[in-house]
């Protein structure tokens, strides 16, 4: 790994750092892997089995997370709780993405050049999702290591010279995809098969064969992990993932989006400054046009489906970052001036880094659920708290490494009446109107994002000439604290 490399590695644990709370998108893989190093073999007390999820996934991803993050825990004097654990789980990932896209990188230096090679390192360390998300428990970041180092074999298999050369990356890169779409996201295989069309000369014996057995040992591997941890026979949760979306197609019940939204919303917002460059290396180097083709065509095959989320085309944005670089090396070589080339990058990849520390700051105000626990801890030290967390205040931070004492109850049974409430000493709520102030009263106020504040347009020159910015981050109070009455009464009575 270079400095580059290095620095793209800085960024994400930096990201990690400052925004350390996982949202409800995270919760099945981060609450696994807390189990997992806690509890070791499957039993009641694991998360999954009070709360399944509408859909199954995979024990394989948190298993190798927490054998990563078991360091973390010796040091930790054995303790599985705790921020600094679940920083270490979501640095392991993250650390693993660095490393898996340095592969790329280095791949791309022998494609395109050392030009490319170091574009594609800064356009990876400025924008905000590559950064942000890179650490976080999603099955889609999971995936991304071995569809980073499937691409990485794909750009080979593509520009090597050697026959023999070109088939055996063909053969690793198909084997590769086979274990990621069976194990850990089946909707990779829309990438999966874009990437194969695009080399089937060098498709032969060996290839197929090594990819049958991979696909057999996959689903060996998968179905005897997830038939233990999920109690149930035969359990293969990608094919039930699936049924669920391909078959049955429920994810519409998430929402639905038009069939442009991938063009016009999220890689936009995916590829920031790297957009316009990514435009140029697809339509100028004919390497970087078998790059872009496949996934432009995959993106297209997903438009198809009414639910959209960027985190489905995650694997799109090293490969379009590829051709951005392709397209700066393009503008150095055929340019009049590589002096105004370099502005018009370096602007664009400042801009986006501008962008990133922004939406990084945003971001971190999206977690008061764990910041209302971390402060509820800071704010009590005696035994017996029986804390009811509802779902505003779950779905925002909560996770089950912030638990951290065992002498406390941690309760999230949902749909409660307010009548029932009498057995918790301490509420993290977002409505705390509902509770007698009698009987509860509110020790801490938990603020959030709320939105941006942009300054009218005769005060924006004169708020840049300040030196300050023409926007502001709204926050507003989501959740509060409470503590009944009587608790500290009856406590020390």
């Amino acid at each position: 790994m270079r400095p580059l490399d290095y620095a793209f590695a800085v960024a994400v644990t930096l990201s990690a750092l400052y925004a350390p709370y996982t949202k409800v998108e995270e919760s099945f893989y981060m609450q696994a892997a807390h189990d997992i190093l806690k509890w070791g073999a499957v039993n009641s007390h694991y998360d999954h089995l009070s709360f399944p999820g509408v859909v199954p996934r995979s024990f394989v991803g948190p298993l190798l997370i927490s054998a990563l993050t078991y360091p973390a825990k010796l040091v930790n004097e054995g303790h599985a709780e705790g921020i600094w654990i679940q920083l270490a789980a979501r640095l392991a990932l993250g650390w693993l993405v660095a490393w898996a896209n340095s592969r790329l990188r280095h791949a791309v230096d022998m494609a395109f050049g050392s030009t490319a090679a170091r574009w594609y390192a800064v356009f990876s360390i400025c924008q905000f999702h590559y950064t942000f998300w890179t650490s976080r428990l999603l099955g889609n970041t999971l995936a991304l290591v071995p569809m980073l180092l499937a691409q990485t074999l794909w750009l080979r298999s593509m520009t090597s010279s050697s026959s023999n050369e070109r088939q055996r990356c063909y053969r690793q890169m198909a084997a590769i995809l086979t274990f990621t779409c069976v194990v850990l996201r089946f909707d990779t295989a829309v990438f999966a098969v874009a990437m194969l069309i695009t080399g089937v000369s060098n498709v032969t014996r060996r290839a197929i064969a090594l990819s049958l057995a991979t696909f057999a040992l996959s689903v060996l591997l998968v179905v005897a992990v997830d038939s233990y941890y999920w109690r149930q026979c035969w359990m293969w949760p990608e094919l039930q993932v699936f049924r669920f979306n391909a078959i049955d197609s429920r994810s519409s019940e998430w929402g639905v989006s038009p069939p442009h939204y991938y063009f016009t919303r999220f890689l936009p917002k995916l590829l920031l400054g790297a957009l316009p460059l990514t435009c140029v290396g697809a339509l100028a180097d004919r390497r970087a046009t078998r790059l872009a083709a496949p996934y432009v065509a995959a993106i297209g095959i997903f438009s198809a489906n009414p639910h959209k989320e960027w985190r489905f085309i995650f694997p799109a944005v090293p490969v379009f970052y590829v051709c951005a670089a392709a397209g700066m090396a393009h503008l150095r070589r055929t340019a009049p001036s590589s002096r105004w080339v370099m502005l018009v990058g370096a602007s664009l990849a400042a801009g986006s880094l501008v962008f990133a520390v922004l939406a990084t700051h945003i971001s971190s105000l999206n977690y008061p659920g764990g910041q209302a626990l971390a402060m509820l801890h800071t704010m009590e030290s005696a035994p017996g708290v029986n804390v009811h967390i509802d779902s505003l205040a779950a779905m925002t931070g909560v996770a089950r490494f912030g638990q951290v004492r065992d002498d406390w109850v941690y309760d999230k049974t949902e749909d409660l009446l307010p009548s029932q409430f009498g057995n918790y000493t301490h509420l993290i709520t977002s409505q705390p109107e509902l509770h007698n102030s009698s009987d509860f009263s509110v020790i801490h106020v938990q603020f959030g994002y709320a939105g941006l504040r942009v300054a009218p347009p005769k005060l924006v020159v004169r708020s840049l000439l300040s030196g300050q910015l023409p926007v502001a981050v709204h926050q507003e109070p989501l959740l509060w604290i409470l503590r009944k009455s009587r608790w500290q009464l009856d406590t020390f009575v």
